[in-house]
């Protein structure tokens, strides 16, 4: 018992103190696109998962991001688009659609300040309204994976946000961390990466993302579901 408490200690003062969050602007370009291939946790192809970033403005005129993802897995299709803004990448809408053979349901999510107006439709085409308070500086979980490429990511770095997802109403504190670097081979091609992972508490996701600039997203292990997503293509954009 003495040792393990020794190890765990150890361990705690290993890591990284956390700075405060700070976004440099987007490494990316207006029209980039990761195509991924999924894996499940029995390592058996699961589908495909395609994000793809576009530039736009909102009605005041300032500078967004629109972070598409669609996910076809095992007969599901789940397409989501975030609108989030250009400094800093907080949310303002969101809209999420699954569907399969049994039909589809929709989460529409509009951020005012500190809480979120959720419109749900369920497949049996039944709405319900939520208001739920979150965080002024809250991110949107289907964003993580990209937007923490703008990050300063460097050996021994951490930060913490809170990430909020809409479909289950969920709000996580999440620990981000550079917990190593690796050089790794994926469909798309051999990258140098660093390894990062989202540590929500309930969960670890597992990012590496690409050191060289506009940094890639090259594989992700989700935390939740524990699914793998290799890069097979990758477009840099306009």
């Amino acid at each position: 018992m003495l040792v393990a408490c020794i190890a765990a200690l150890l361990t705690a003062c290993a890591q990284p103190t956390p700075v405060a969050l700070l976004f440099n602007a987007a490494p990316w370009q207006d029209g980039e696109e990761h195509v991924f291939r999924i894996t499940d946790v029995q390592g058996r192809l699961a589908g495909t998962a395609t994000y793809t970033l576009l530039a736009g403005v909102n009605d005041q005129g300032q500078p967004m991001w629109s972070i598409q993802r669609i996910i076809e897995a095992q007969g599901d299709r789940e397409e989501t688009t975030v609108k989030v803004l250009a400094a800093g990448f907080r949310p303002q809408s969101s809209f999420l659609e699954r569907s399969n053979a049994t039909g589809v349901e929709t989460v529409d999510a509009q951020y005012n300040g500190p809480a979120v107006d959720l419109v749900l439709t369920t497949r049996a085409n039944v709405m319900t309204t939520q208001r739920i308070e979150v965080p002024s500086d809250v991110r949107e979980s289907a964003t993580l994976p990209m937007i923490v490429r703008a990050l300063p990511l460097e050996r021994n770095y951490a930060t913490r946000l809170n990430a909020f997802l809409p479909v289950a109403g969920l709000l996580d504190r999440v620990t981000v961390r550079v917990v190593g670097e690796e050089r790794l081979t994926v469909p798309a091609g051999a990258y140098d990466a660093w390894v990062v992972v989202l540590d929500m508490g309930d969960s670890t996701t597992r990012l590496w993302i690409a050191k060289q600039a506009p940094h890639p997203l090259v594989k992700y292990i989700d935390g939740r579901n524990r699914a793998t997503f290799e890069l097979e293509r990758y477009v840099a954009g306009r």
